[in-house]
């Protein structure tokens, strides 16, 4: 169960560059900036649908969206210099205490529901 968490909080990561790599491309002949794309497609679709083994679809997203979300936000902060405000990190903050909660609650039904 562990390795499936573990592949899906992977594959939100790659969700993330995949965003990042296509923001610096500049069109579809930036090879350079276009084959990472790729490779970080594939290597979310493939991570989610191992994970979707053992972790329930309508939990696998929303953990997978939330982690893909608030770690596009921060790169977006670091490496373009987005500026933000209360607001965003407040929200984003809500969003990574949701996906905790979330975990810690689907791991404690599954025990009272094998």
């Amino acid at each position: 169960m562990a390795v499936s968490w573990l592949l899906l909080i992977i594959s939100a990561l790659c969700e993330t560059f995949y965003n990042i790599f296509i923001k610096r491309s500049e069109g579809w002949y930036d090879w350079k900036n276009n084959i990472w794309v790729v490779i970080f497609v594939i290597g979310s679709i493939i991570g989610f649908k191992k994970a979707l083994n053992t972790i329930p679809l309508s939990i696998a997203i929303t953990v997978w969206s939330g982690v893909a979300i608030v770690t596009t936000i921060l790169l977006d902060i670091i490496i373009f210099k987005t500026k933000t405000d209360f607001k965003i990190m407040f929200f984003m903050t809500v969003c990574v205490i949701s996906i905790v909660c979330l975990n810690y609650y689907s791991s404690q039904s599954e025990k009272i529901n094998p």
